[in-house]
């Protein structure tokens, strides 16, 4: 096997891209990450054996999404180099880097700010939202050019493939992310929670659309726990909201295994949550759009509602609650990680030969 070079946006942050990139390092056996900024106690233990190197300086990097008019040029002289081949893990920064190998970019989503701007300007001020309106064109021309130079660009679902070839004119091949249980343990959170609760986990942003899920799971009639940074936000216990913020993997892996449902609203490129809950025999309820379409199996692993709505949703949530834990468990092991290894393997040699 080549040696393989990772790269990644900025590693400060426990999510669905960061775990992708922890299962690339187990898989592929790399030695070194490259990133704009690492916090290690803020994401995944799994890098604190790479040789991880960050373009910031620790002191940067709980500020690194407030600095979002200087990372295109911070991105642009950030060097990978040092191996065979990059494997490069890209919402919207990592692909910008300055590659001195030949490079697979495997693309989370086109970057929101550029290309689902009504999603991610929900959380922004008026003044930054300006300030981003003002410099898309420039953004978008050094978006395009950096992608351009991409040895082979792979999405992670069929929806982020079309996105991709909306957002660029280019193509792509399409492996769906490793899903592999979140932890061979087991614990309860600190704090007591219902006996029966639906889940939804998802960091508290625009596009995640958690008032939508607890407003259905109200509907439904019964409480549900939100688990994602900011989601301590939603914390009303009196009224059945139990927003847990975040979680060790441990305690993600009692909730998905105790949850009734696991919960999908938000607008998702893939949606690894509800794969992750299948595996532990948790069926899922969610919107019929975007990556649910493909890791929702209806009547084996989950629903899709109706509508985008809170009773369409709530509907979902009530069949859902029927299906055989077993048959949704055999659906989600079809997303394993040596599937998706061998896959992207594939890819990676094709690139090293032609190089």
């Amino acid at each position: 096997m080549p040696e393989i070079v990772l790269a990644h946006d900025y590693l400060v942050q426990i999510g669905g891209a960061e775990r992708v990139v922890a299962h690339w390092a187990a898989g592929f056996d790399a030695r070194a990450i490259v990133t704009l900024a690492y916090r290690p106690e803020s994401t995944f233990d799994d890098f604190r054996r790479l040789e991880v190197r960050a373009s910031l300086p620790s002191s940067f990097t709980g500020q690194v999404e407030r600095m979002l008019p200087a990372l295109p040029s911070i991105a642009s002289r950030t060097t990978v180099s040092g191996g065979d081949i990059a494997l490069v893990s890209s919402s919207g920064w990592a692909h910008r880097f300055r590659f001195e190998i030949p490079h697979v970019v495997y693309v989370h989503s086109p970057a929101r700010w550029l290309y689902a701007a009504d999603d991610y300007r929900l959380r922004l001020g008026l003044l930054r939202r300006a300030g981003l309106t003002m410099s898309t064109p420039l953004l978008r021309n050094g978006d395009l050019a950096a992608m351009c130079s991409a040895d082979a660009i792979v999405a992670n679902s069929i929806v982020t493939r079309d996105r991709i070839r909306s957002a660029y004119g280019l193509d792509s091949v399409v492996v769906s992310p490793p899903v592999e249980p979140v932890s061979t343990t087991a614990t309860p959170p600190s704090r007591e929670l219902p006996p029966d609760f639906v889940v939804v986990v998802a960091r508290a942003r625009g596009y995640k659309n958690v008032p939508l899920a607890v407003t259905a799971a109200k509907e439904a009639g019964l409480p549900i726990v939100v688990v994602g940074a900011g989601s301590e936000t939603f914390d009303e216990p009196h009224s059945g909201v139990h927003g847990l913020g975040c979680v060790t993997d441990s305690e993600l892996s009692w909730v998905y295994r105790n949850a009734a449902v696991v919960l999908g609203a938000g607008h998702e490129d893939f949606g690894l949550t509800v794969i992750e809950a299948a595996l532990e025999g948790t069926p899922a309820a969610t919107i019929a759009e975007g990556g649910y379409l493909e890791t929702v199996s209806p009547g084996v692993s989950g629903y899709h509602a109706a509508s985008a709505t809170a009773a369409d949703l709530a509907s979902a949530i009530r069949r859902a609650r029927d299906l055989d834990p077993a048959a949704t468990r055999e659906w989600a092991r079809g997303f394993g990680r040596d599937a998706h290894v061998a896959r992207l393997a594939r890819v990676m040699d094709e690139v090293v030969q032609r190089a």
